[in-house]
């Protein structure tokens, strides 16, 4: 026995649809797109300044672990290599945070604007 897909489940299927496709004038936006390449430099500068602060760190041990390994303070069991793993954890959160207050101020801010067609 054979079975047939009904024409209208085949066409959804598909992507055919009733409505014409439409392009968004926000992404069109000359603004728009200058603000995301900005945005993408800005989050790519902070990803390659926290690889080079987690590279130096591991390649510091790798090579140099002496130097880590030399305590803070003399007689004391804590070396140098704990506070500055702690220090890096700190220098995350910061990167975090600036990129947080640059989105939440900068951008989301010029979005707005852009979308309800301020400073045309």
């Amino acid at each position: 026995m054979e079975h047939t897909i009904p024409a209208y489940q085949s066409a959804l299927r598909h992507g055919a649809t009733d409505r014409p496709i439409t392009a968004n004038p926000l992404l069109d936006d000359p603004r728009f797109q200058a603000l995301v390449r900005s945005r993408r430099t800005f989050s790519w500068t902070l990803t390659v300044i926290m690889l080079a602060v987690y590279f130096a760190f591991i390649l510091t041990l790798a090579f140099e672990p002496a130097l880590l390994g030399r305590p803070v303070t003399q007689g004391y069991p804590t070396t140098w290599g704990i506070p500055i793993g702690f220090g890096m954890f700190v220098f995350t959160f910061a990167l975090v945070a600036l990129y947080v207050v640059r989105a939440n101020t900068t951008y989301d801010r010029a979005v707005s604007e852009i979308r309800n067609g301020d400073l045309q």
